[in-house]
């Protein structure tokens, strides 16, 4: 069966990522900063709070709400700088806004689905995170819903999974493990548990990898996207044939 993204390329997509992260850093990095300090402060209040499991559930959905529309926004303007186009954060967010609901249900399928898969046996958590890599891309690029967005997701990683894992998968697994360790090493240097320090530690380093990992989503999504539909050839077509109207362009290349 054929790859769509063979371990070379998903090492170059890293590298492309690293490079456009370093590079556009603090567009991008601003561009979510303000839910992630609603984000922080959240975390910060709740820190040692002692509540119910529902009200802890509930927490949970804005957080991870929160962190969903962090994410759709940098990954779009990942993708919008792939493409060579300048940010527009005011656009970018009334976008962002206007798939709300779309993104909060998928951010916790998504994120729900790999935990739970990761706490029962791993390898379906992998799976899930797999399947699931372009969810936030093509509901902000294509446009689509909810049930669409995750078949569509699914269908563009089936024939890619082992560059997904390889790429989108190993950065979140690095993520996921340094987040853990952040807390007990400040417990071996003396940093007290029920200090405020630690929720900046944990929240600044999630902060700090989130436009590369936007960078990353977008860059995967894109080549696979290019390998399997020649995308990079309707993109270029489009742009000579009418770069105000791609959609038109596009549906005029298909005729």
């Amino acid at each position: 069966m054929k790859s769509y993204l063979p371990p070379r390329v998903a090492i170059e997509c890293i590298d492309d990522a690293i490079v456009l992260s370093r590079r556009r850093f603090w567009p991008l990095f601003r561009l979510g900063l303000v839910p992630f300090l609603l984000y922080t402060a959240l975390v910060a209040l709740t820190y040692n709070w002692h509540v119910s499991y529902w009200v802890r559930m509930a927490i949970g959905v804005v957080w991870y709400g929160l962190f969903g529309l962090v994410e759709a926004a940098t990954i779009l303007a990942a993708w919008e700088l792939l493409h060579g186009r300048e940010l527009d954060a005011r656009l970018l967010w009334r976008r962002v806004f206007q798939r709300f609901f779309t993104l909060l249900f998928s951010t916790l399928i998504r994120v729900y689905l790999i935990l739970l898969g990761l706490v029962v046996l791993i390898a379906p958590g992998l799976y899930f995170l797999a399947i699931y890599f372009a969810v936030p891309a093509v509901i902000m690029v294509e446009d689509l819903g909810l049930g669409a967005s995750l078949k569509r997701s699914r269908s563009l990683a089936l024939g890619s999974m082992r560059g997904i894992l390889l790429s989108t998968g190993m950065a979140w697994i690095i993520v996921v493990v340094i987040a853990y360790f952040i807390p007990r090493a400040l417990t071996l240097i003396g940093i007290p548990i029920a200090s405020p320090v630690r929720v900046l530690f944990s929240v600044g380093w999630a902060a700090v990898v989130v436009p590369f990992r936007s960078a990353l989503a977008a860059r995967v999504y894109l080549e696979i996207r290019a390998r399997r539909e020649g995308y990079d050839l309707q993109h270029l077509m489009s742009s000579l044939l009418d770069p105000f109207s791609p959609a038109r362009a596009l549906e005029t290349i298909r005729r």
